[in-house]
């Protein structure tokens, strides 16, 4: 009982380290955000260490499973429970999350996309390294040494040593002595019942295994995703999610920040509002739909300071912002002399990364000033 006490509780602590194992490999900025001041600190800082904190949580991994029994068992299993759990919820999280299945920025970390990649090699690096998982799995068990080929050492006294011929002239035949007489077939029809019982186990064991591989690889697969147009739609309804932080002020959630993004790029690649009114691009972007506070924030069009580009000197307009406190998309449009109808709309991001949006707000404002020309 407390062996299998002892597995158990190993085996829920290595799981949640290999939790822990696919966070760092799929979020490291997260963990340690980019920080732009790092670069003109001399000698080794923390930052230095962001490649590598994944071995945080593998030695973790490694300290439980060798605290007690079967280490191998333990380990594997929770690799493969993590490794599973992420490929189950894989398609869910495309359909609704995508921003934490892939990056929505260059410059932001690989998210799970990477991080399900590490995981497999780091299975495959372990099996590599221990041979193979079977092996470990289901190992043979301890049988007690037998005396069947045991020499007793005086028979190899080189004292006691014959010649050739001495050993023709006294040869000495084995008189085998059998411990059995006739068959008895009521026991061997048991033992035969038991092999066949035990290679029926292992037949459903297999196809156990097949049709749960078999189930996730229908669900990974199969799972409905949205196409185009649903999956506007969809980030439409939650850019417009928010809380209530402190009386007064609002601010997005975080799925509903990386969605207006998606939104803001589409319409910045599609041109999608070029020729409407204001109010036909309101209409458009549903805030119709919004409570009216949060719809007056999000449509503040006075001047503010966007951290990846200086907009002292641009003629462009803020027309949409939705930010949670700290990650930002903002929409810019460009009009017409009426100054209603829309001829351009440009979305820019900030906030997402330090160190991206000091070199872009550096470069622009060089560009800007000439210095590359």
């Amino acid at each position: 009982m407390l062996r299998f006490l002892s597995i158990a509780t190993r085996m829920i602590l290595c799981t949640a380290g290999a939790f822990a194992l696919l966070f760092t490999f799929s979020y490291p900025d997260s963990i340690m955000p980019a920080n732009p001041a790092l670069d003109y600190v001399q000698g080794i800082t923390y930052y230095d260490f962001k490649p590598i904190i994944w071995v945080v949580p593998f030695l973790f991994m490694e300290l439980v499973s060798v605290a007690g029994p079967r280490r191998n068992l333990v380990w594997f299993t929770a690799l493969l429970i993590a490794i599973g759990a992420t490929l189950i919820a894989w398609p869910v999280l495309t359909a609704n999350t995508p921003e934490l299945v892939y990056p929505t920025f260059e410059y932001e970390d690989g998210k799970l996309a990477q991080g399900i990649i590490y995981m497999f090699c780091m299975l495959l690096f372990t099996l590599f390294t221990r041979k193979m998982v079977f092996r470990f799995l289901y190992p043979p068990q301890n049988t007690d040494e037998s005396d069947i080929n045991n020499v007793d050492a005086a028979v190899l006294d080189p004292a006691k040593g014959l010649t050739v011929r001495e050993i023709i002239e006294n040869p000495k035949k084995a008189n085998p002595h059998f411990l059995f007489g006739e068959a008895d077939h009521e026991r061997l029809s048991t033992f035969g019942a038991i092999l066949r019982r035990l290679r029926r186990l292992g037949n459903i064991r297999t196809a156990a295994w097949v049709t749960l591989i078999l189930l996730i690889a229908l669900w990974f697969f199969l799972y409905p995703q949205p196409n185009a147009e649903q999956a506007l739609q969809r980030d439409f309804k939650t850019m417009y999610q928010y809380h209530k932080h402190t009386p007064g002020h609002t601010i997005a959630t975080f799925p509903a920040v990386h969605a207006a993004y998606r939104v803001m790029k589409h319409i910045s690649d599609t041109e999608a509002l070029a020729g409407m009114s204001k109010a036909e691009a309101e209409k458009f972007l549903h805030l119709d739909k919004v409570s009216p506070a949060y719809r007056a924030q999000l449509r503040d069009e006075s001047d503010i300071s966007v951290a990846s580009v200086d907009d002292i000197f641009d003629s462009r307009t803020r027309f949409l912002t939705v930010t949670d406190g700290k990650r930002m998309a903002v929409l810019y449009i460009r009009t017409a002399e009426d100054g209603d109808t829309i001829n351009i709309a440009e979305v820019q991001d900030a906030g997402w990364n330090a160190k991206a949006d000091d070199i872009r707000r550096r470069f622009g404002t060089a560009s800007s000033r000439g210095y590359y020309y």
